[in-house]
């Protein structure tokens, strides 16, 4: 895959574009992924546009939580098999560009779009002026052809004040969607919509080696900057550690039994593996929260709980198969 970003300098020919803000690759987005892969039977390489800065945070300039952060973003696309992911700079310039002016210097002539694919509710261009009727108008006058897809839609809890009110309606599946989900600690309803459990990855450091006084030696990553992360406690996990993958707990948070830290981290303790994860980067999907995040009365009520976490999980991945 080539992957283009921080230039507005790129010169393609004979692409199917799928637009999109592509910050949670949902099933939603994968549709339009779909869809331009299907245009490769037509010669057209299969480009995913984006851009280098979420637009939301850039004109409210405030941090946005990430799903997947930029590099989590770039594997995920690879795996997707795009041909070209575009991260295209957000700058004041672009947030400035009349959306006819994007349509026909940006997509038609420099990134030679034939086929342009996005959302029905999809806009764009300054003051989000731009949208699917105006990219069919465009389309005889700039030799292109727009291909809209549908909303996914999911039923999905409804919460009012925090709480869950017991109903159930038909909403969009989207980014807002899955972050409330997560925030709530919700890892199963966000799996759903993202086709793959919510899974953040990072290289190993040395923690406190506490687990392994304990006998369960843990992997300690410290989240990615503006990564988004669920409440604080514990969760059933699968970590994958290059192509292997194995069952394990995960504890997100300050460890408040040995000493707060003030900084949150994510220590994982991974059944059956032996040897030293330090210095690798590994992948930990949160498949179900178990618990809060608790201060015990030493050493030995930490351990016993932690073995009660280890068949928590077990149970877990029993009955659903997973693995």
């Amino acid at each position: 895959m080539k992957y283009i970003t921080g230039t507005r300098d790129i010169h393609l020919e004979n692409t199917a574009v799928a637009l999109g803000k592509f910050d949670g690759l949902h099933r939603g987005h994968q549709i339009l992924i779909e869809k331009i892969k299907q245009y490769k039977a037509q010669g057209l390489k299969a480009v995913m546009f984006t851009f280098d800065f979420h637009p939301a945070a850039f004109l409210q300039q405030k941090p946005l939580e990430l799903i997947f952060t930029r590099e989590e973003r770039v594997q995920w696309a690879e795996k997707m098999g795009i041909d070209i992911l575009i991260e295209f700079p957000f700058t004041k310039e672009t947030s400035g560009m009349a959306a006819e002016e994007f349509v026909k210097k940006v997509l038609v002539e420099d990134i030679g779009a034939k086929v342009i694919v996005c959302g029905e509710d999809f806009h764009f261009g300054y003051q989000r002026k731009g949208s699917v009727d105006m990219l069919r108008k465009l389309e005889s006058e700039l030799g292109f052809t727009t291909d809209v897809c549908e909303k996914l839609q999911i039923e999905a809890p409804v919460y009012e004040d925090g709480q869950f009110t017991g109903r159930m309606e038909i909403q969009d599946v989207s980014s807002t969607l899955i972050r409330e989900a997560i925030r709530r600690g919700d890892m199963e309803f966000a799996a759903k919509m993202l086709g793959t459990p919510f899974s953040v990855s990072g290289k190993v450091v040395h923690g406190r080696q506490l687990g392994r006084t304990l006998g369960m030696p843990t992997a300690n990553v410290m989240p990615p900057m503006h990564k988004i992360m669920p409440p604080n406690g514990v969760y059933s996990s699968c970590t994958l550690v290059g192509a292997n993958v194995y069952h394990s707990v995960t504890n997100i948070g300050h460890n408040p039994t040995v000493g707060d830290n003030i900084s949150k981290r994510m220590e994982t303790y991974v059944y059956d593996f032996s040897g030293s994860l330090y210095g690798q980067e590994i992948e930990v999907q949160l498949f179900r929260f178990e618990r809060p995040e608790m201060k015990f009365d030493g050493i030995d009520a930490l351990k016993n709980q932690i073995h009660r976490d280890k068949a928590a999980t077990m149970e877990y991945f029993g009955i659903h198969g997973d693995l």
